[in-house]
């Protein structure tokens, strides 16, 4: 094999397996997502990670003699919803650059999703290339 072509072929290997560790920092980082918001004038605080789940609720005692139940409760919905609105887009924004035209960001997000699997670990159409022309792995 040429020694240009071994090199480009080294080079668009090494593009290809800085791309998908880009995508694995990505999915890390989307796993760490956190948003808080603060409702009723500073009464109630909710912390919000990825996927919407609610992972931190305070009141401050204030707001028992100030809200009724349902009030409380409302505020409560109210205040997990805008922080999870917050997360969403948060985590929108970071990967829909990084999506191919085909796929949207609802359909990839769920839980599980494994964002390096929109990148193979090896292109598939590598092995075959090589077959055909006779390239040799280093």
């Amino acid at each position: 094999m040429r020694p240009e072509w071994q090199a480009h072929i080294d080079e668009l290997l090494e593009e290809y397996n800085r791309k998908r560790e880009d995508l694995k920092a990505l999915q890390e980082k989307m796993a760490s997502v956190e948003t808080t918001v603060t409702a009723v004038e500073g009464m109630i605080t909710v912390t919000v990670g990825p996927q919407g789940r609610l992972t931190g609720l305070e009141f401050n005692p204030r707001v028992y003699r100030r809200l009724s139940a349902s009030e409380l409760a409302e505020a409560v919905l109210g205040a997990v919803q805008e922080a999870t609105a917050q997360v969403g887009d948060q985590m929108r924004a970071a990967m829909e650059p990084l999506l191919p035209e085909t796929a949207s960001y609802d359909k990839v997000a769920g839980a599980g999703f494994d964002l390096s699997k929109l990148v193979p670990e090896r292109p598939n159409d590598l092995d075959s290339l090589k077959e055909r022309y006779g390239f040799r792995d280093k």
